[in-house]
């Protein structure tokens, strides 16, 4: 027996109901959800309609809603989706119906037809409002490829038009829930329960929570949201275990623990708390911090313990004069920036003996002359007839010149300032670099090995909001 939809009403008799045994097995709530926008810029539209059929404990409810998305709808997007401006002038803007939808997906899987769309909408719309959204996501897009690979095309209106479902309405969200739900029950029907509930959860992305997990962690984890920021994890004595970066953080969990390679010891975690950042060099910062105020050390993954880097040191040497000496650089806090950044010893002292060359310093007064010569050597320099006397005011020289010294392949890049900025709120804030370490509000500095990385990648990607200093 079909149904007729009621406003948020639970559905007594479903026309799915293969799918409401099946979505038992899921250990959850399962969301189908759909989205109507303003278009497909997902940090400059907005949503116009949320509609979801949401199935929990063999119960199956409705839920849709008209949104004001505050900016005005393109006529292209009027003819698809038949929702105008003045539809919705009086609808409630996104904040207005947050707290309640929110509620509704809180701790559901969300299946969408190309999911990136609607879980980044709905992730960006709830960030928008102060709410740190996250979900396991199923895409039956995805799901259509590998259960139909002999079809090209698996898009809604292809899958529609194949299985020759009835749609009234359609690109409006709750049509186009129903499309969907009819087309995933045709296809659990086809294919079985177990293959297909099989290749449901090897596609999720981002992934459930193991079940393993014990319950008061599972509440917390699953309460993260998919944003970037650090992740702080606490035993039960309120000690730390773990500090760690991520671009977004529950899918990264997920997916380690999915794995089997849990950064963090779960079994004597009691408590997750997470601090969101405008960006990955942010991120980077806030994790400095919170080492510093917990006392403790962080964990340092595989790939991080294998990256080397080498940086110079200037000391006394017995004659009382500054001589150059290269050392490994490590994880943590120093009262000064590394002087240079290189890849390995011989990087360095190579880069050493150019820019002594270049700013007119004593290789043999800065303990930088080439392997090879001893001290009972005439000085090199001296001989080649280049000597300007810059032994005698050698020191002050190094000093002068000191933070010319390379930072890897990163050219004039030896200090910068950056910007990062929130895209969905504007919210900004201003990060000083120099050697590939950042600046912490006290002065101090703090380098790790990925970092590097980051600032590599703000280079390469964010030029406009770096400003070289000296």
């Amino acid at each position: 027996m079909l149904f007729e939809f009621k406003e948020n009403k639970m559905i007594v008799a479903s026309r799915w109901p293969l799918l409401e045994k099946v979505f038992l097995r899921f250990g959850m709530p399962v969301a189908v959800v759909d989205l109507e926008s303003t278009g497909g810029n997902l940090y400059e539209d907005r949503v116009t309609e949320v509609a979801l059929v949401k199935f929990e404990q063999g119960r199956v409810v409705r839920h849709e809603w008209l949104v004001n998305p505050q900016k005005p709808i393109p006529q292209f997007v009027v003819g698809l989706t038949g929702i105008s401006d003045g539809m919705v002038a009086d609808a409630p803007v996104f904040a207005e119906i947050a707290g309640e939808l929110f509620s509704v997906l809180k701790g559901c899987v969300l299946v969408a037809h190309n999911s990136r769309f609607d879980y980044t909408f709905l992730k960006h719309e709830f960030h928008r409002v102060g709410i740190g959204f996250s979900s396991p996501v199923l895409c039956s897009v995805q799901l259509s490829r590998c259960l139909y690979p002999q079809f090209y095309k698996h898009s809604l209106d292809s899958i529609i038009e194949r299985l020759g479902i009835v749609v009234e309405d359609r690109h409006r969200a709750m049509a186009d829930v129903s499309a969907l739900c009819d087309y995933l029950e045709y296809s659990l029907s086809e294919h079985g329960v177990e293959a297909w509930i099989r290749q449901c959860f090897r596609l999720m992305n981002p992934k459930p929570l193991p079940a393993a997990l014990p319950e008061r962690l599972r509440e917390q984890l699953y309460g993260l949201p998919d944003g970037m920021g650090v992740l702080a994890c606490f035993d039960g004595g309120g000690k730390v275990n773990y500090i760690g970066t991520f671009e977004r953080v529950y899918s990264e969990v997920s997916a380690l623990l999915d794995s089997g390679k849990a950064p963090f010891d779960w079994c004597n975690t009691e408590e997750v708390r997470f601090f969101p950042a405008l960006g990955s060099l942010h991120a980077y910062k806030i994790k400095a911090e919170l080492v510093g105020r917990y006392h403790s050390g962080c964990y340092v993954s595989a790939k991080n313990l294998l990256k080397t880097f080498t940086t110079v040191r200037f000391e006394k040497g017995s004659d009382g004069m500054l001589n150059a000496k290269t050392a490994a650089l490590k994880n943590g806090v120093t009262d000064n920036p590394p002087t240079g950044l290189f890849a390995n010893k011989k990087a360095a002292r190579r880069a050493l003996s150019s820019w002594a060359e270049t700013y007119g310093l004593c290789p043999a007064a800065a303990g930088i002359l080439s392997d090879g010569y001893t001290e009972d050597e005439p000085c090199p320099v001296y001989v080649s007839d280049r000597c300007d006397k810059a032994c005698v005011r050698s020191d002050e020289q190094v000093l002068a010149f000191a933070h010319k010294l390379p930072v890897l392949d990163w050219g004039k890049m030896h200090e910068v300032e950056i910007t990062e900025t929130d895209p969905l709120t504007g919210e900004k804030v201003v990060l000083h670099g120099m050697g590939g370490a950042l600046e912490m509000d006290d002065g101090l500095w703090y380098f790790d090995k990925d970092l590097p990385d980051a600032f590599k990648a703000k280079f390469k990607t964010d030029r406009k909001n770096i400003k070289e200093i000296g």
